[in-house]
């Protein structure tokens, strides 16, 4: 099946304080590249699945396209959402499934990010999902071609979760044990050791 692996990093970083988030220090590493490293890892093991970063943001396509990974620059990102997965989807092309990652998601290991692929592959083309910890729902969210039509449809700053919630019940959500895992991180917090305290989880 050929899967698009869309990581999104264009967010406006509005509530952190210190700037673009995703270029912070997060154990040595900017904050995106801990994701996009394991991404790219899982994209070397699965010839028909592509990765692809979609960002507002010239030093992420200069720093991601020089380790080989498909880029999109999305200027208008600033306007909200729904102008990132648009320029995802257009970008990615035709394929089977659009998987969307965010790249504030630092703890997202690479076990679960393959494991929710493949079980998400084995669904077939009309699957629709996402990880989840018992009741709480977060990043990656799979969706199968059918549901590109809304998904370009969406406005503003409305991203994927709006599609999600109206297919809920046809959603199938592949449960973990760590929460920490789905750990968005939004807000500055110098007691972090230059991490950032966690905001509610959030989808796309």
């Amino acid at each position: 099946m050929r899967v698009a692996l869309i990581y999104l990093a264009a967010g406006n970083s509005r509530r952190f304080g210190k700037g673009n988030k995703l270029l912070w220090p997060i154990e040595g590493k900017r904050m995106y590249l801990h994701l996009l490293e394991r991404l790219k890892r899982i994209e070397n093991r699965h010839s028909e699945w592509e990765l692809l970063v979609v960002t507002q943001y010239p030093e992420i396509i200069e720093e991601a396209g020089k380790s080989g990974v498909k880029t999109a620059f999305s200027p208008e990102s600033f306007k909200g959402a729904s102008w990132t997965v648009k320029k995802a989807l257009e970008a990615a092309g035709a394929m089977d499934a659009y998987v969307f990652f965010v790249a504030d998601q630092p703890y997202l290991s690479e076990k679960t990010a393959e494991e929710f692929l493949e079980y998400m592959e084995k669904s077939g083309e009309e699957g629709l999902g996402c990880v989840c910890c018992e009741e709480r729902t977060g990043n990656p969210v799979w969706f199968a071609q059918k549901y590109v039509s809304e998904l370009l449809e969406l406005e503003g700053d409305s991203g994927g979760k709006k599609v999600l919630k109206k297919h809920w019940d046809d959603a199938v959500f592949f449960q973990i044990s760590n929460e920490r895992e789905l750990e968005d991180v939004d807000i500055w917090d110098s007691e972090l050791n230059q991490n950032a305290a966690i905001n509610s989880l959030q989808l796309l």
